[in-house]
């Protein structure tokens, strides 16, 4: 029974990724994704994949010369397949000397580690013995998810455009590699709730957007084997990979020096903040830092909330420092949107495809939580991009889009619905 609870995780891994990628790969080369525009400032709505139970959720807004997108992945409440989790957020830019720019990032894993060293960041790789990344986890489906749809107000002269996509009843696996190869299968949780949400302006040629996460307490815990595992003194990481494609030649660094994640030398790299440059003119920059809070109590009618706050850590990664043998090539939340990324047709002129690897990404970046012990995290973290004018000219599209997704399989339909008869047990402090 132990191999079997082992094995199926895995089976499932390996059939999503190669399912995902063979479908996907198919539909487009027979039915290219057609892209509508009409002038509209914002806007929010569902992708209706062709024969799929999944569904997109996208929220866009078009102001000032600059366009943000963001996807999130999704099933019906009444669907009887629980969605993955996936989200994905992009912007377009038109820099003041002419250049276009557009910047992807996905958040494409959830990792585990144990800060041996207090600074707050996880050093090492998953193939090195002394790494602190103890394992990473599978974050499999959601029970339900529901938008906020996106709402127009104003801070002094200043719009500002709010929108969020949460998933609720979050199962999650933990998985530990093995030394000869492969991965072990730790345990079975389930997070209460993840929530995205996002606050977009424009102040003169300054474009800012805060990503808020809000990643539930850990509600249940199914160990795998009789170990003594425990979530206590665990830290987690947010693993983001980045694609940037530019009308002219770019470059990234961080901390103000050069950096390549397919030339770094370095496995991690401590960061403050991290920019692309698009030839001699700076386009986007990521400020990371700041706190985050850890809700240690309960709020109620006789238990006052313990909300602590700590300091959140960042840093970017060397491509060949991440464990392909599992994580796989390719960038999975990437496939997932990636017809819904044709940079042609949402922005004109000529773009080179989206590349769904992970060689192919510009920067590879974790946000880091150093205390983290299975308990509420909420953090909001800010991206900015310089634009080439304030002035309001809608662009972008807004009509329903189509995209080809795979239909969850009925072996997942049967495994949710067993966990989910399951007593959830409240994990212990001690």
């Amino acid at each position: 029974m132990r191999k079997t609870v082992v094995i199926l995780p895995l089976l499932l891994i390996l059939f999503f990724q190669f399912a995902f990628v063979f479908q996907t790969d198919v539909v487009s080369a027979q039915s290219p994704p057609n892209f509508p525009f009409v002038n509209e400032e914002f806007g929010n709505g569902t992708i209706v994949p062709p024969k799929s139970s999944l569904k997109i959720w996208y929220d866009w807004v078009n102001v000032s010369g600059t366009q943000i997108i963001n996807y999130a992945m999704y099933t019906d409440s009444h669907n009887p397949y629980p969605g993955p989790v996936a989200n994905l957020v992009g912007q377009y830019l038109k820099l003041a000397d002419g250049s276009e720019v557009f910047v992807a990032s996905a958040l494409d894993k959830f990792e585990v580690y144990r800060d041996l060293n207090g600074d707050g960041i996880p050093q090492g790789n998953f193939a090195s013995a002394s790494s602190e990344i103890l394992y990473y986890m599978f974050m499999n489906t959601s029970i339900s998810a529901s938008p906020t749809l996106i709402q127009k107000t104003f801070v002094g002269d200043v719009a500002h455009y709010q929108w969020g996509f949460r998933y609720e009843d979050v199962q999650a696996y933990f998985l530990q590699p093995k030394p000869a190869g492969g991965v072990n299968t730790v345990a079975k949780l389930m997070f209460d709730h993840i929530m995205f949400s996002y606050d977009f302006s424009v102040n003169n040629n300054v474009s800012n957007l805060k990503t808020n996460f809000d990643i539930g307490e850990v509600s249940s815990l199914d160990v795998s084997n009789s170990s003594n595992f425990s979530l206590n003194g665990l830290s987690l990481s947010l693993l983001y990979p980045t694609s940037t494609y530019a009308s002219q030649q770019f470059s990234t660094s961080v901390n103000g020096q050069a950096y390549n994640p397919s030339t770094t030398e370095n496995s991690t790299i401590a960061a403050d903040n991290a920019q692309v440059t698009v030839g001699d003119v700076k386009a986007y920059e990521y400020v990371f830092g700041g706190n985050f809070t850890l809700n240690r109590g309960e709020n109620n009618e006789t238990h006052q909330a313990d909300i602590q706050m700590y300091e959140a850590k960042a840093e970017v990664v060397s491509i060949s420092s991440l464990p392909f043998q599992f994580y796989g090539p390719s960038v999975r939340v990437f496939i997932f949107f990636r017809n819904e990324l044709n940079l042609n047709a949402l922005f004109g002129g000529s773009w080179a495809d989206i590349n769904t690897d992970y060689s192919a990404s510009s920067m590879v970046y974790r946000v880091c939580f150093p205390v983290w012990d299975g308990l509420q995290i909420v953090h909001d973290p800010l991206y900015v991009g310089y634009i080439s004018s304030s002035t309001n000219i809608p662009e972008f599209p807004t009509a329903t889009l189509v995209v080809p997704i795979l239909i969850v399989g009925g072996l997942l339909a049967v495994f949710v619905a067993k966990s989910r008869r399951q007593t959830r047990l409240r994990l212990s402090r001690g």
